[in-house]
């Protein structure tokens, strides 16, 4: 054993370290210019790479570790800086420091934010949680605070997710950081304040006024307005415009005010693994070097397919049964007839190639079974067929799902990664999780291209992830619930009228018409290339009739998928996202745990599924792809959390409903169930539905006559008012209502009323909002009511009810007389007015009203509810109902112009960065 070393002897040796480390730090080479600052070091090797940063924008995560530290310890710092004068972004920046904090090296920069229409605000840290500000310079967008995580993004150990997928993600999350945990991300929108009478904002209102149910006039929140602070390692403190807010700096679900919303920060599943490896080339070899191994790939894949239908003549008609679930295809059946009142479903597609195939362009009802809901008393909302759409190619064949849009709502859905925002709000890629929504959820499909492809504009349900682009091809939702379809003006204010929209090239169908803008580049080959490509396209269309069609090609070029447009009498085709993978449709059924239809056969797992919703206890889904052949879906896809963006469709609220359950026995024929036929409708959806039920076993001699209102189809107007101009397509009478007046009595229940406005029907003591139309006035409760009214929860339909006015002879009774001006009467059976409550609390309606005396009814101004006829009720508390235009499908900016290549393709090759400009007029086009 040696003897130990004296003291001075070690502290020699020390300072022999810290000299030979002085030393190494003096020969490294010179970093930033060879400032000893280290932040100025920085922004000078920063500015070296085309990133322009001040020093004072310099924040640093880990400071210098002290003169005993290793050397050369790595070192975090985040930058703020823009690149050639675009909008400034946030980096994350690896270095590497002396034991002093001088820099040494500088191994990796990654942009944090990759806004292409905001400015980030310098960040504030402590800790591992940075937090900043983005102020969009783009008007239609709210400022947004982030809150980031340094120390990683965790995926939760309950998510579903294999190992593979888990592996995938951390590899992604290398190559956007450098780090595979990635960075934990929140971000919180600040939400325009309403405006008052004065034009002034309101500091601390964040809920709709009095009748604006879309929160009426508002301003963008300004930007300028809004400060942050971290005051403690739980939360970052919001000051907008005299408004204050804590928000969480972690992973937890906590109340907001109603001028804040949260996107969520849970992370959606990676992609497939062929098409996550390609982002991941992509990403290395860069977007154009990718089309040009594409397009070389699906040559040579073309050729080598054409040669083989040349020798074998195959038809694709084997591979089309086996996509469809079959062994062989099924010979031709007679088409479903076509129902002349509500004109669904539409007339077979005429075949492009010849011979056709069996079953070729005829269509197949989806609807009903234990996959695919429909709604009670009406035909399936889908219809599916299939059609070749390219003679040189018989076996290619492209598969189109159609739906009638009277019966399905169009929502759009933006992902947590696409398309990346022009100011940083990602999406929920989320299907919304309340039961309101789940049980009509009955498809999904795949949106347009990524971001980086075109940065076609996108909104969703009134947030703007990206502004519009001229001449974009666009599908839209109206607030009403409507699909429209239009080419975008070079104007780029966003209506007030639109809900959502989603933008995708030029139009490729219009008016059952190919490529009327010139377009030479469709996607999978770089562009100026001849496409000519054969492989996975997606589309969307607005028919002749009105119906919106989703198409689905494996390997069609875009020809092709315009031709199937063509065949299948497309208004207004959009081409949609491509490659296997990236897009499909799926078809599905929600429901409470154990109320899923029986499916009496085990699940065929390539392309149907089963199991929980998450985020919604007590929810299972059942789904099947649209076809057997939908490769590389990762499916189910759309039911979980997505991240790339999506609609979804959900079936409306529509008469005529499930039949009521009959209680005396035996049954008699047509109790219950709803009829619609015959009934002054004056269009569909249905306004009216009427039926006949003995609620009361123990008396089964008491019949009710019940009749129910569509509140979305229906205009309402005091008779005593001069009749009005209606709007295009209304105008018709649907009834006539008139009530005698109520007053309170001893024992009875507060009067309140029903009352119409904006397409909905409510309970109040008054009007509930400005211009609403009284129906009816009743009491809240009785004890002598022989009538009632009440607006169910869900769906918001109106249903009156009324005992018969038969008495036990048959004659009819003077005490159930609608007559106002007859004296009153005692109740027919003092047990009616509890039947009455009974039967309406049992209709879901929670708003009630009671009457006295029945209502006086004329469907369509002339019959009564037992068919007979009367004159329409008069007096100045009679109001008339009128058919009003439900929501549907149409086109919009049916006035823009078809322009040259040379006008469009400019404004569109133009990247999206918008700096703010002077406000321009309202236009004068009726389209907007």
């Amino acid at each position: 054993m040696q003897p130990p070393k004296p003291p001075s002897l070690r502290r020699e040796r020390i300072g022999i370290i810290v000299l030979c480390a002085s030393a190494a730090v003096a020969m490294s080479p010179a970093v930033g210019g060879g400032a000893r600052d280290r932040s100025t070091a920085l922004a000078a090797e920063l500015a070296a790479r085309g990133i322009t940063a001040a020093p004072g924008d310099v924040v640093w995560v880990d400071p210098p570790r002290g003169a005993f530290s290793p050397l050369g310890v790595g070192s975090r710092a985040v930058a703020r800086g823009a690149v050639r004068g675009e909008p400034t972004d946030l980096y994350l920046v690896d270095t590497r420091l002396s034991p002093e904090g001088v820099l040494l090296d500088v191994s990796g920069v990654h942009n944090l934010t990759e806004t292409s229409g905001a400015d980030e605000s310098r960040p504030v840290l402590r800790g591992d949680a940075l937090a900043y500000i983005t102020r969009p310079l783009i008007e239609a967008a709210s400022p947004t605070v982030h809150v980031l995580d340094l120390d990683g993004q965790r995926v939760p150990a309950s998510a579903d997710w294999t190992a593979i997928e888990r592996i995938q993600h951390a590899l992604t999350n290398w190559q956007a950081t450098g780090r595979l945990r990635g960075i934990g991300r929140r971000t919180f929108a600040i939400d325009p304040a309403p405006i008052d009478e004065t034009g002034h904002g309101e500091p601390g209102e964040g809920e709709p006024g009095e009748g604006e149910p879309d929160g009426g006039s508002r301003r963008p929140a300004n930007a300028g307005d809004v400060a942050i602070a971290l005051e403690d390692d739980t939360a970052v403190v919001v000051r907008a415009s005299g408004r204050e807010a804590r928000l969480p700096l972690h992973g937890v679900d906590a109340p907001l005010p109603p001028w804040i919303r949260a996107e969520s920060f849970e992370a959606a599943r990676p992609g497939n693994l062929v098409t996550w490896a390609v982002d991941r080339v992509r990403l290395v070899i860069g977007d154009a070097a990718m089309q040009t191994v594409k397009a070389v790939a699906f040559t040579a894949l073309d050729f080598v397919l054409r040669n083989k239908e040349a020798v074998t003549g195959d038809t694709g008609a084997e591979d089309i049964a086996s996509d469809l679930g079959q062994s062989t295809l099924d010979p031709p059946v007679r088409q479903a007839p076509i129902d002349p009142e509500i004109g669904w479903p539409p007339s077979p597609l005429e075949p492009w190639v010849t011979p056709a195939l069996p079953g070729e362009g005829q269509w197949n009802p989806q609807g009903g079974d234990a996959f695919v809901r429909k709604l009670e008393g009406l035909p399936p909302a889908f219809m599916t067929t299939f059609i070749r759409a390219d003679r040189s190619r018989k076996a290619t064949r492209v598969y189109i799902a159609l739906w009638d849009p009277r019966q399905v709502e169009l929502h759009m859905m933006a992902g947590t990664v696409e398309p990346k925002g022009a100011t940083g709000e990602a999406g929920p890629g989320l299907i919304p999780r309340t039961p309101e929504v789940m049980k009509r959820v009955v498809a999904a499909s795949n949106a347009g291209f990524q971001a980086m492809h075109g940065e076609f504009g996108m909104m969703a349900d009134g947030v703007v992830y990206l502004p519009p682009k001229p001449y974009a091809a666009t599908v839209a939702v109206r607030r009403d619930g409507s699909t429209v379809f239009g080419t975008w003006s070079e104007d780029e204010t966003i209506p007030d009228w639109m809900l959502s929209f989603r933008q995708n090239m030029t139009v490729m169908v219009q008016d059952e018409k190919w490529n009327p803008f010139g377009r030479t580049w469709w996607g999978g080959t770089p562009p100026g290339w001849a496409d000519k490509t054969h492989t996975v396209r997606t589309g969307i269309c607005l028919t002749r009739e009105r119906f919106v069609a989703y198409f689905y090609g494996a390997d069609v070029s875009p020809e092709a998928l315009a031709q199937a447009m063509i065949q299948a009498r497309c208004a207004y085709g959009i081409a949609l996202d491509m490659n296997a993978g990236h897009s499909g449709l799926e078809f599905y059924q929600v429901a409470p745990s154990g109320a899923l239809p029986p499916l009496g056969r085990p699940l065929q797992g390539e392309w149907e599924a089963e199991g929980e919703v998450s985020g919604l206890s007590g929810y299972r889904f059942r789904g099947r792809r649209l076809i057997r052949g939908m490769g590389l879906m990762n499916f189910p896809r759309y039911i979980r959390r997505e991240a790339r963006d999506f609609f979804y469709m959900t079936l409306r609220h529509l008469l005529p409903g499930p039949s009521l359950a009959t209680r005396a026995a035996p049954a008699e024929a047509g109790e219950g169930a709803w009829r619609t036929q015959g009934l002054p409708q004056h269009g569909f959806p249905y306004a009216l539905a009427t039926t006949e039920i003995r609620p009361d076993p123990a008396r089964p001699d008491v019949r009710l006559r019940v009749l129910k209102v569509d509140p979305r189809t229906v205009l309402a107007a005091p008779l005593s008012e001069p009749a009005s101009a209606p709007p295009a397509g209304t105008g018709a009478t649907v009834a006539v209502l008139a009530d005698g007046a109520a007053a309170p009595g001893a024992g009875q229940g507060e009067l309140s009323s029903i009352w119409h406005s904006a397409g909905a029907f409510s309970a109040s003591p008054t009007s509930p909002v400005r211009g609403a139309v009284r129906i009816a006035t009743g009491h809240a409760s009785s004890a002598r009511a022989v009538a009632a009214l009440g607006v169910n929860d869900e769906d918001g339909m109106l249903i009156y009810v009324e005992r018969s006015a038969a008495g036990p002879s048959g004659a009819p009774d003077p005490a159930l007389s609608p007559d106002a001006s007859a004296p009153p009467a005692a109740p027919v059976d003092p047990r009616d007015a509890k039947l009455l409550q009974d039967f309406l609390a049992g209709l879901g309606c929670s708003s009630r009203i009671y009457l006295h005396r029945p209502l006086a009814v004329a469907l369509g101004g002339d019959t009564d509810l037992s068919g007979a006829a009367v004159h329409p009720p008069s007096g100045p508390r009679a109001v008339r109902l009128t058919r009003a235009d439900a929501a549907g499908a149409g086109r919009m900016f049916e006035s823009t112009p078809i322009v040259p290549h040379s006008v469009w393709y400019p404004l569109q090759q133009k990247r999206v960065r918008y700096f703010k400009k002077p406000k321009k007029e309202e236009s004068a086009d009726g389209d907007h």
